[in-house]
């Protein structure tokens, strides 16, 4: 016999409670990286994913959809709907990264077609989950500028309130350094041309030749972590500062954190 052997209507629904529970929410995620796109999570049906993919093959012509989908029952009413609209919205944007849960969309890009990025954007706001909130931090690509200045535009936009920090002594990468990152990863991608400087920091603790040792580490572990995952070791330089030039005081544990960071530069051979 399957599931709980019992009559006591209450413990029976305790029982799959328990299971739901047990159940993680559905997800899917959508990542735009110049002629690439990467699908991954929860579709309602074959005919679902079959839509999933013929919109993300839509984007450029020649685009390679990578995937890793799964099949699940049941997902709330409208699923299908909210992620095929999450996918044309997507479609409207470069370098960018979609997350959809049961609660929210969130959305991570830059347009260059303002009207139709908000035409998209209005068609999956009418059409959100109950209790589903969207967000979003996308910015506009000035038309008419060089890739060059594009490029920089990306850039300077990912690290805008943004840090890639680490604990006291440490040079290993946190979980939460890897979003942005990854993020300077399409970026360079979608720049080719384009030489990447890293530069790590420390907060003023010690003396200040272990300072300029650790904060060389960090920008190699973010150096490593980028070539590992495709961009050229050639296109990218590391050094390290040591506690120079702080962005706040040291008299603090959120200040001095904030010291501990990652800096990049792009720039252009001009040769």
């Amino acid at each position: 016999m399957f599931g709980p052997s019992t009559n006591d209507g209450a413990d029976l629904q305790g029982f799959f409670e328990r299971v739901a529970a047990d159940r993680p929410p559905p997800v899917l995620i959508v990542e735009r990286r110049n002629s690439e796109v990467i699908v991954t999570g929860d579709v309602s049906s074959a005919a679902h994913e079959s839509r999933i993919l013929e919109i993300a093959e839509s984007f450029i012509p020649h685009t390679e959809v990578k995937k890793e989908l799964r099949l699940r029952t049941p997902l709330p009413a409208g699923w299908a709907l909210v992620t095929e609209l999450t996918l044309r919205v997507i479609k409207e944007t470069h370098s960018s990264t979609a997350y959809v849960d049961e609660q929210q969309i969130f959305i991570r890009g830059f347009t260059s077609d303002r009207a139709a990025w908000q035409t998209a954007t209005e068609q999956l706001e009418k059409n959100l989950l109950p209790e589903m909130r969207f967000g979003h931090e996308v910015e506009e690509l000035t038309i008419g500028t060089s890739l060059e200045e594009q490029c920089h535009q990306l850039f300077t936009s990912a690290f805008r309130g943004r840090h890639i920090s680490f604990e006291h002594s440490s040079y290993e990468l946190s979980s939460s350094a890897f979003s942005l990152i990854d993020e300077l990863i399409q970026i360079a991608a979608d720049c080719p041309s384009a030489a990447i400087t890293i530069t790590g920091y420390t907060d003023n603790s010690g003396d200040e030749r272990t300072n300029q040792q650790l904060s060389k580490a960090r920008a190699d572990s973010v150096v490593a972590y980028m070539v590992a995952r495709g961009i050229a070791a050639e296109r990218l330089q590391s050094h390290g500062a040591g506690s120079s030039l702080p962005i706040g005081t040291n008299d603090n544990a959120h200040a001095r954190k904030l010291n501990r960071r990652i800096e990049a530069e792009i720039s252009f051979d001009r040769n």
